[in-house]
């Protein structure tokens, strides 16, 4: 089964990438749920063409889910700590992409 995940956690100089479209949220310290959740759907509405493209219309509706559960608890916080931006101006962006994960060996890998 296919699922939303956080693939990284990063400034954007450091992101590896990933071989699918991925979702970027700039994120913040004490980012909420719902703030959370409004950030990954305001970017899905900003890229949807080139994102639809590469997923189905049941993988779209994995994005909306996972929305939806971040609004079950809007006030809990999702980032908890953020390091110092430092040289940065920038701030770090979460990376959501969607998974189908693999379980081996009792670890997990990533599988388009």
């Amino acid at each position: 089964m296919k699922q939303l995940a956080l693939l990284d956690y990063c400034h954007c100089d450091y992101f590896s990438g990933y071989h699918r479209p991925i979702l970027a949220v700039p994120v913040y310290e004490t980012m909420t749920n719902k703030e959370v959740s409004e950030a990954i759907q305001d970017e899905l509405n900003h890229v949807y063409e080139h994102f639809s493209y590469g997923h189905s219309k049941t993988e779209m509706l994995l994005v909306y889910h996972f929305c939806d559960e971040l609004l079950l608890s809007p006030n809990d916080v999702y980032v908890e700590q953020i390091e110092e931006i430092g040289e940065f101006d920038d701030s770090p962006y979460m990376y959501f992409g969607i998974i189908k994960p693999v379980y081996k060996y009792g670890m997990m890998f990533l599988n388009a």
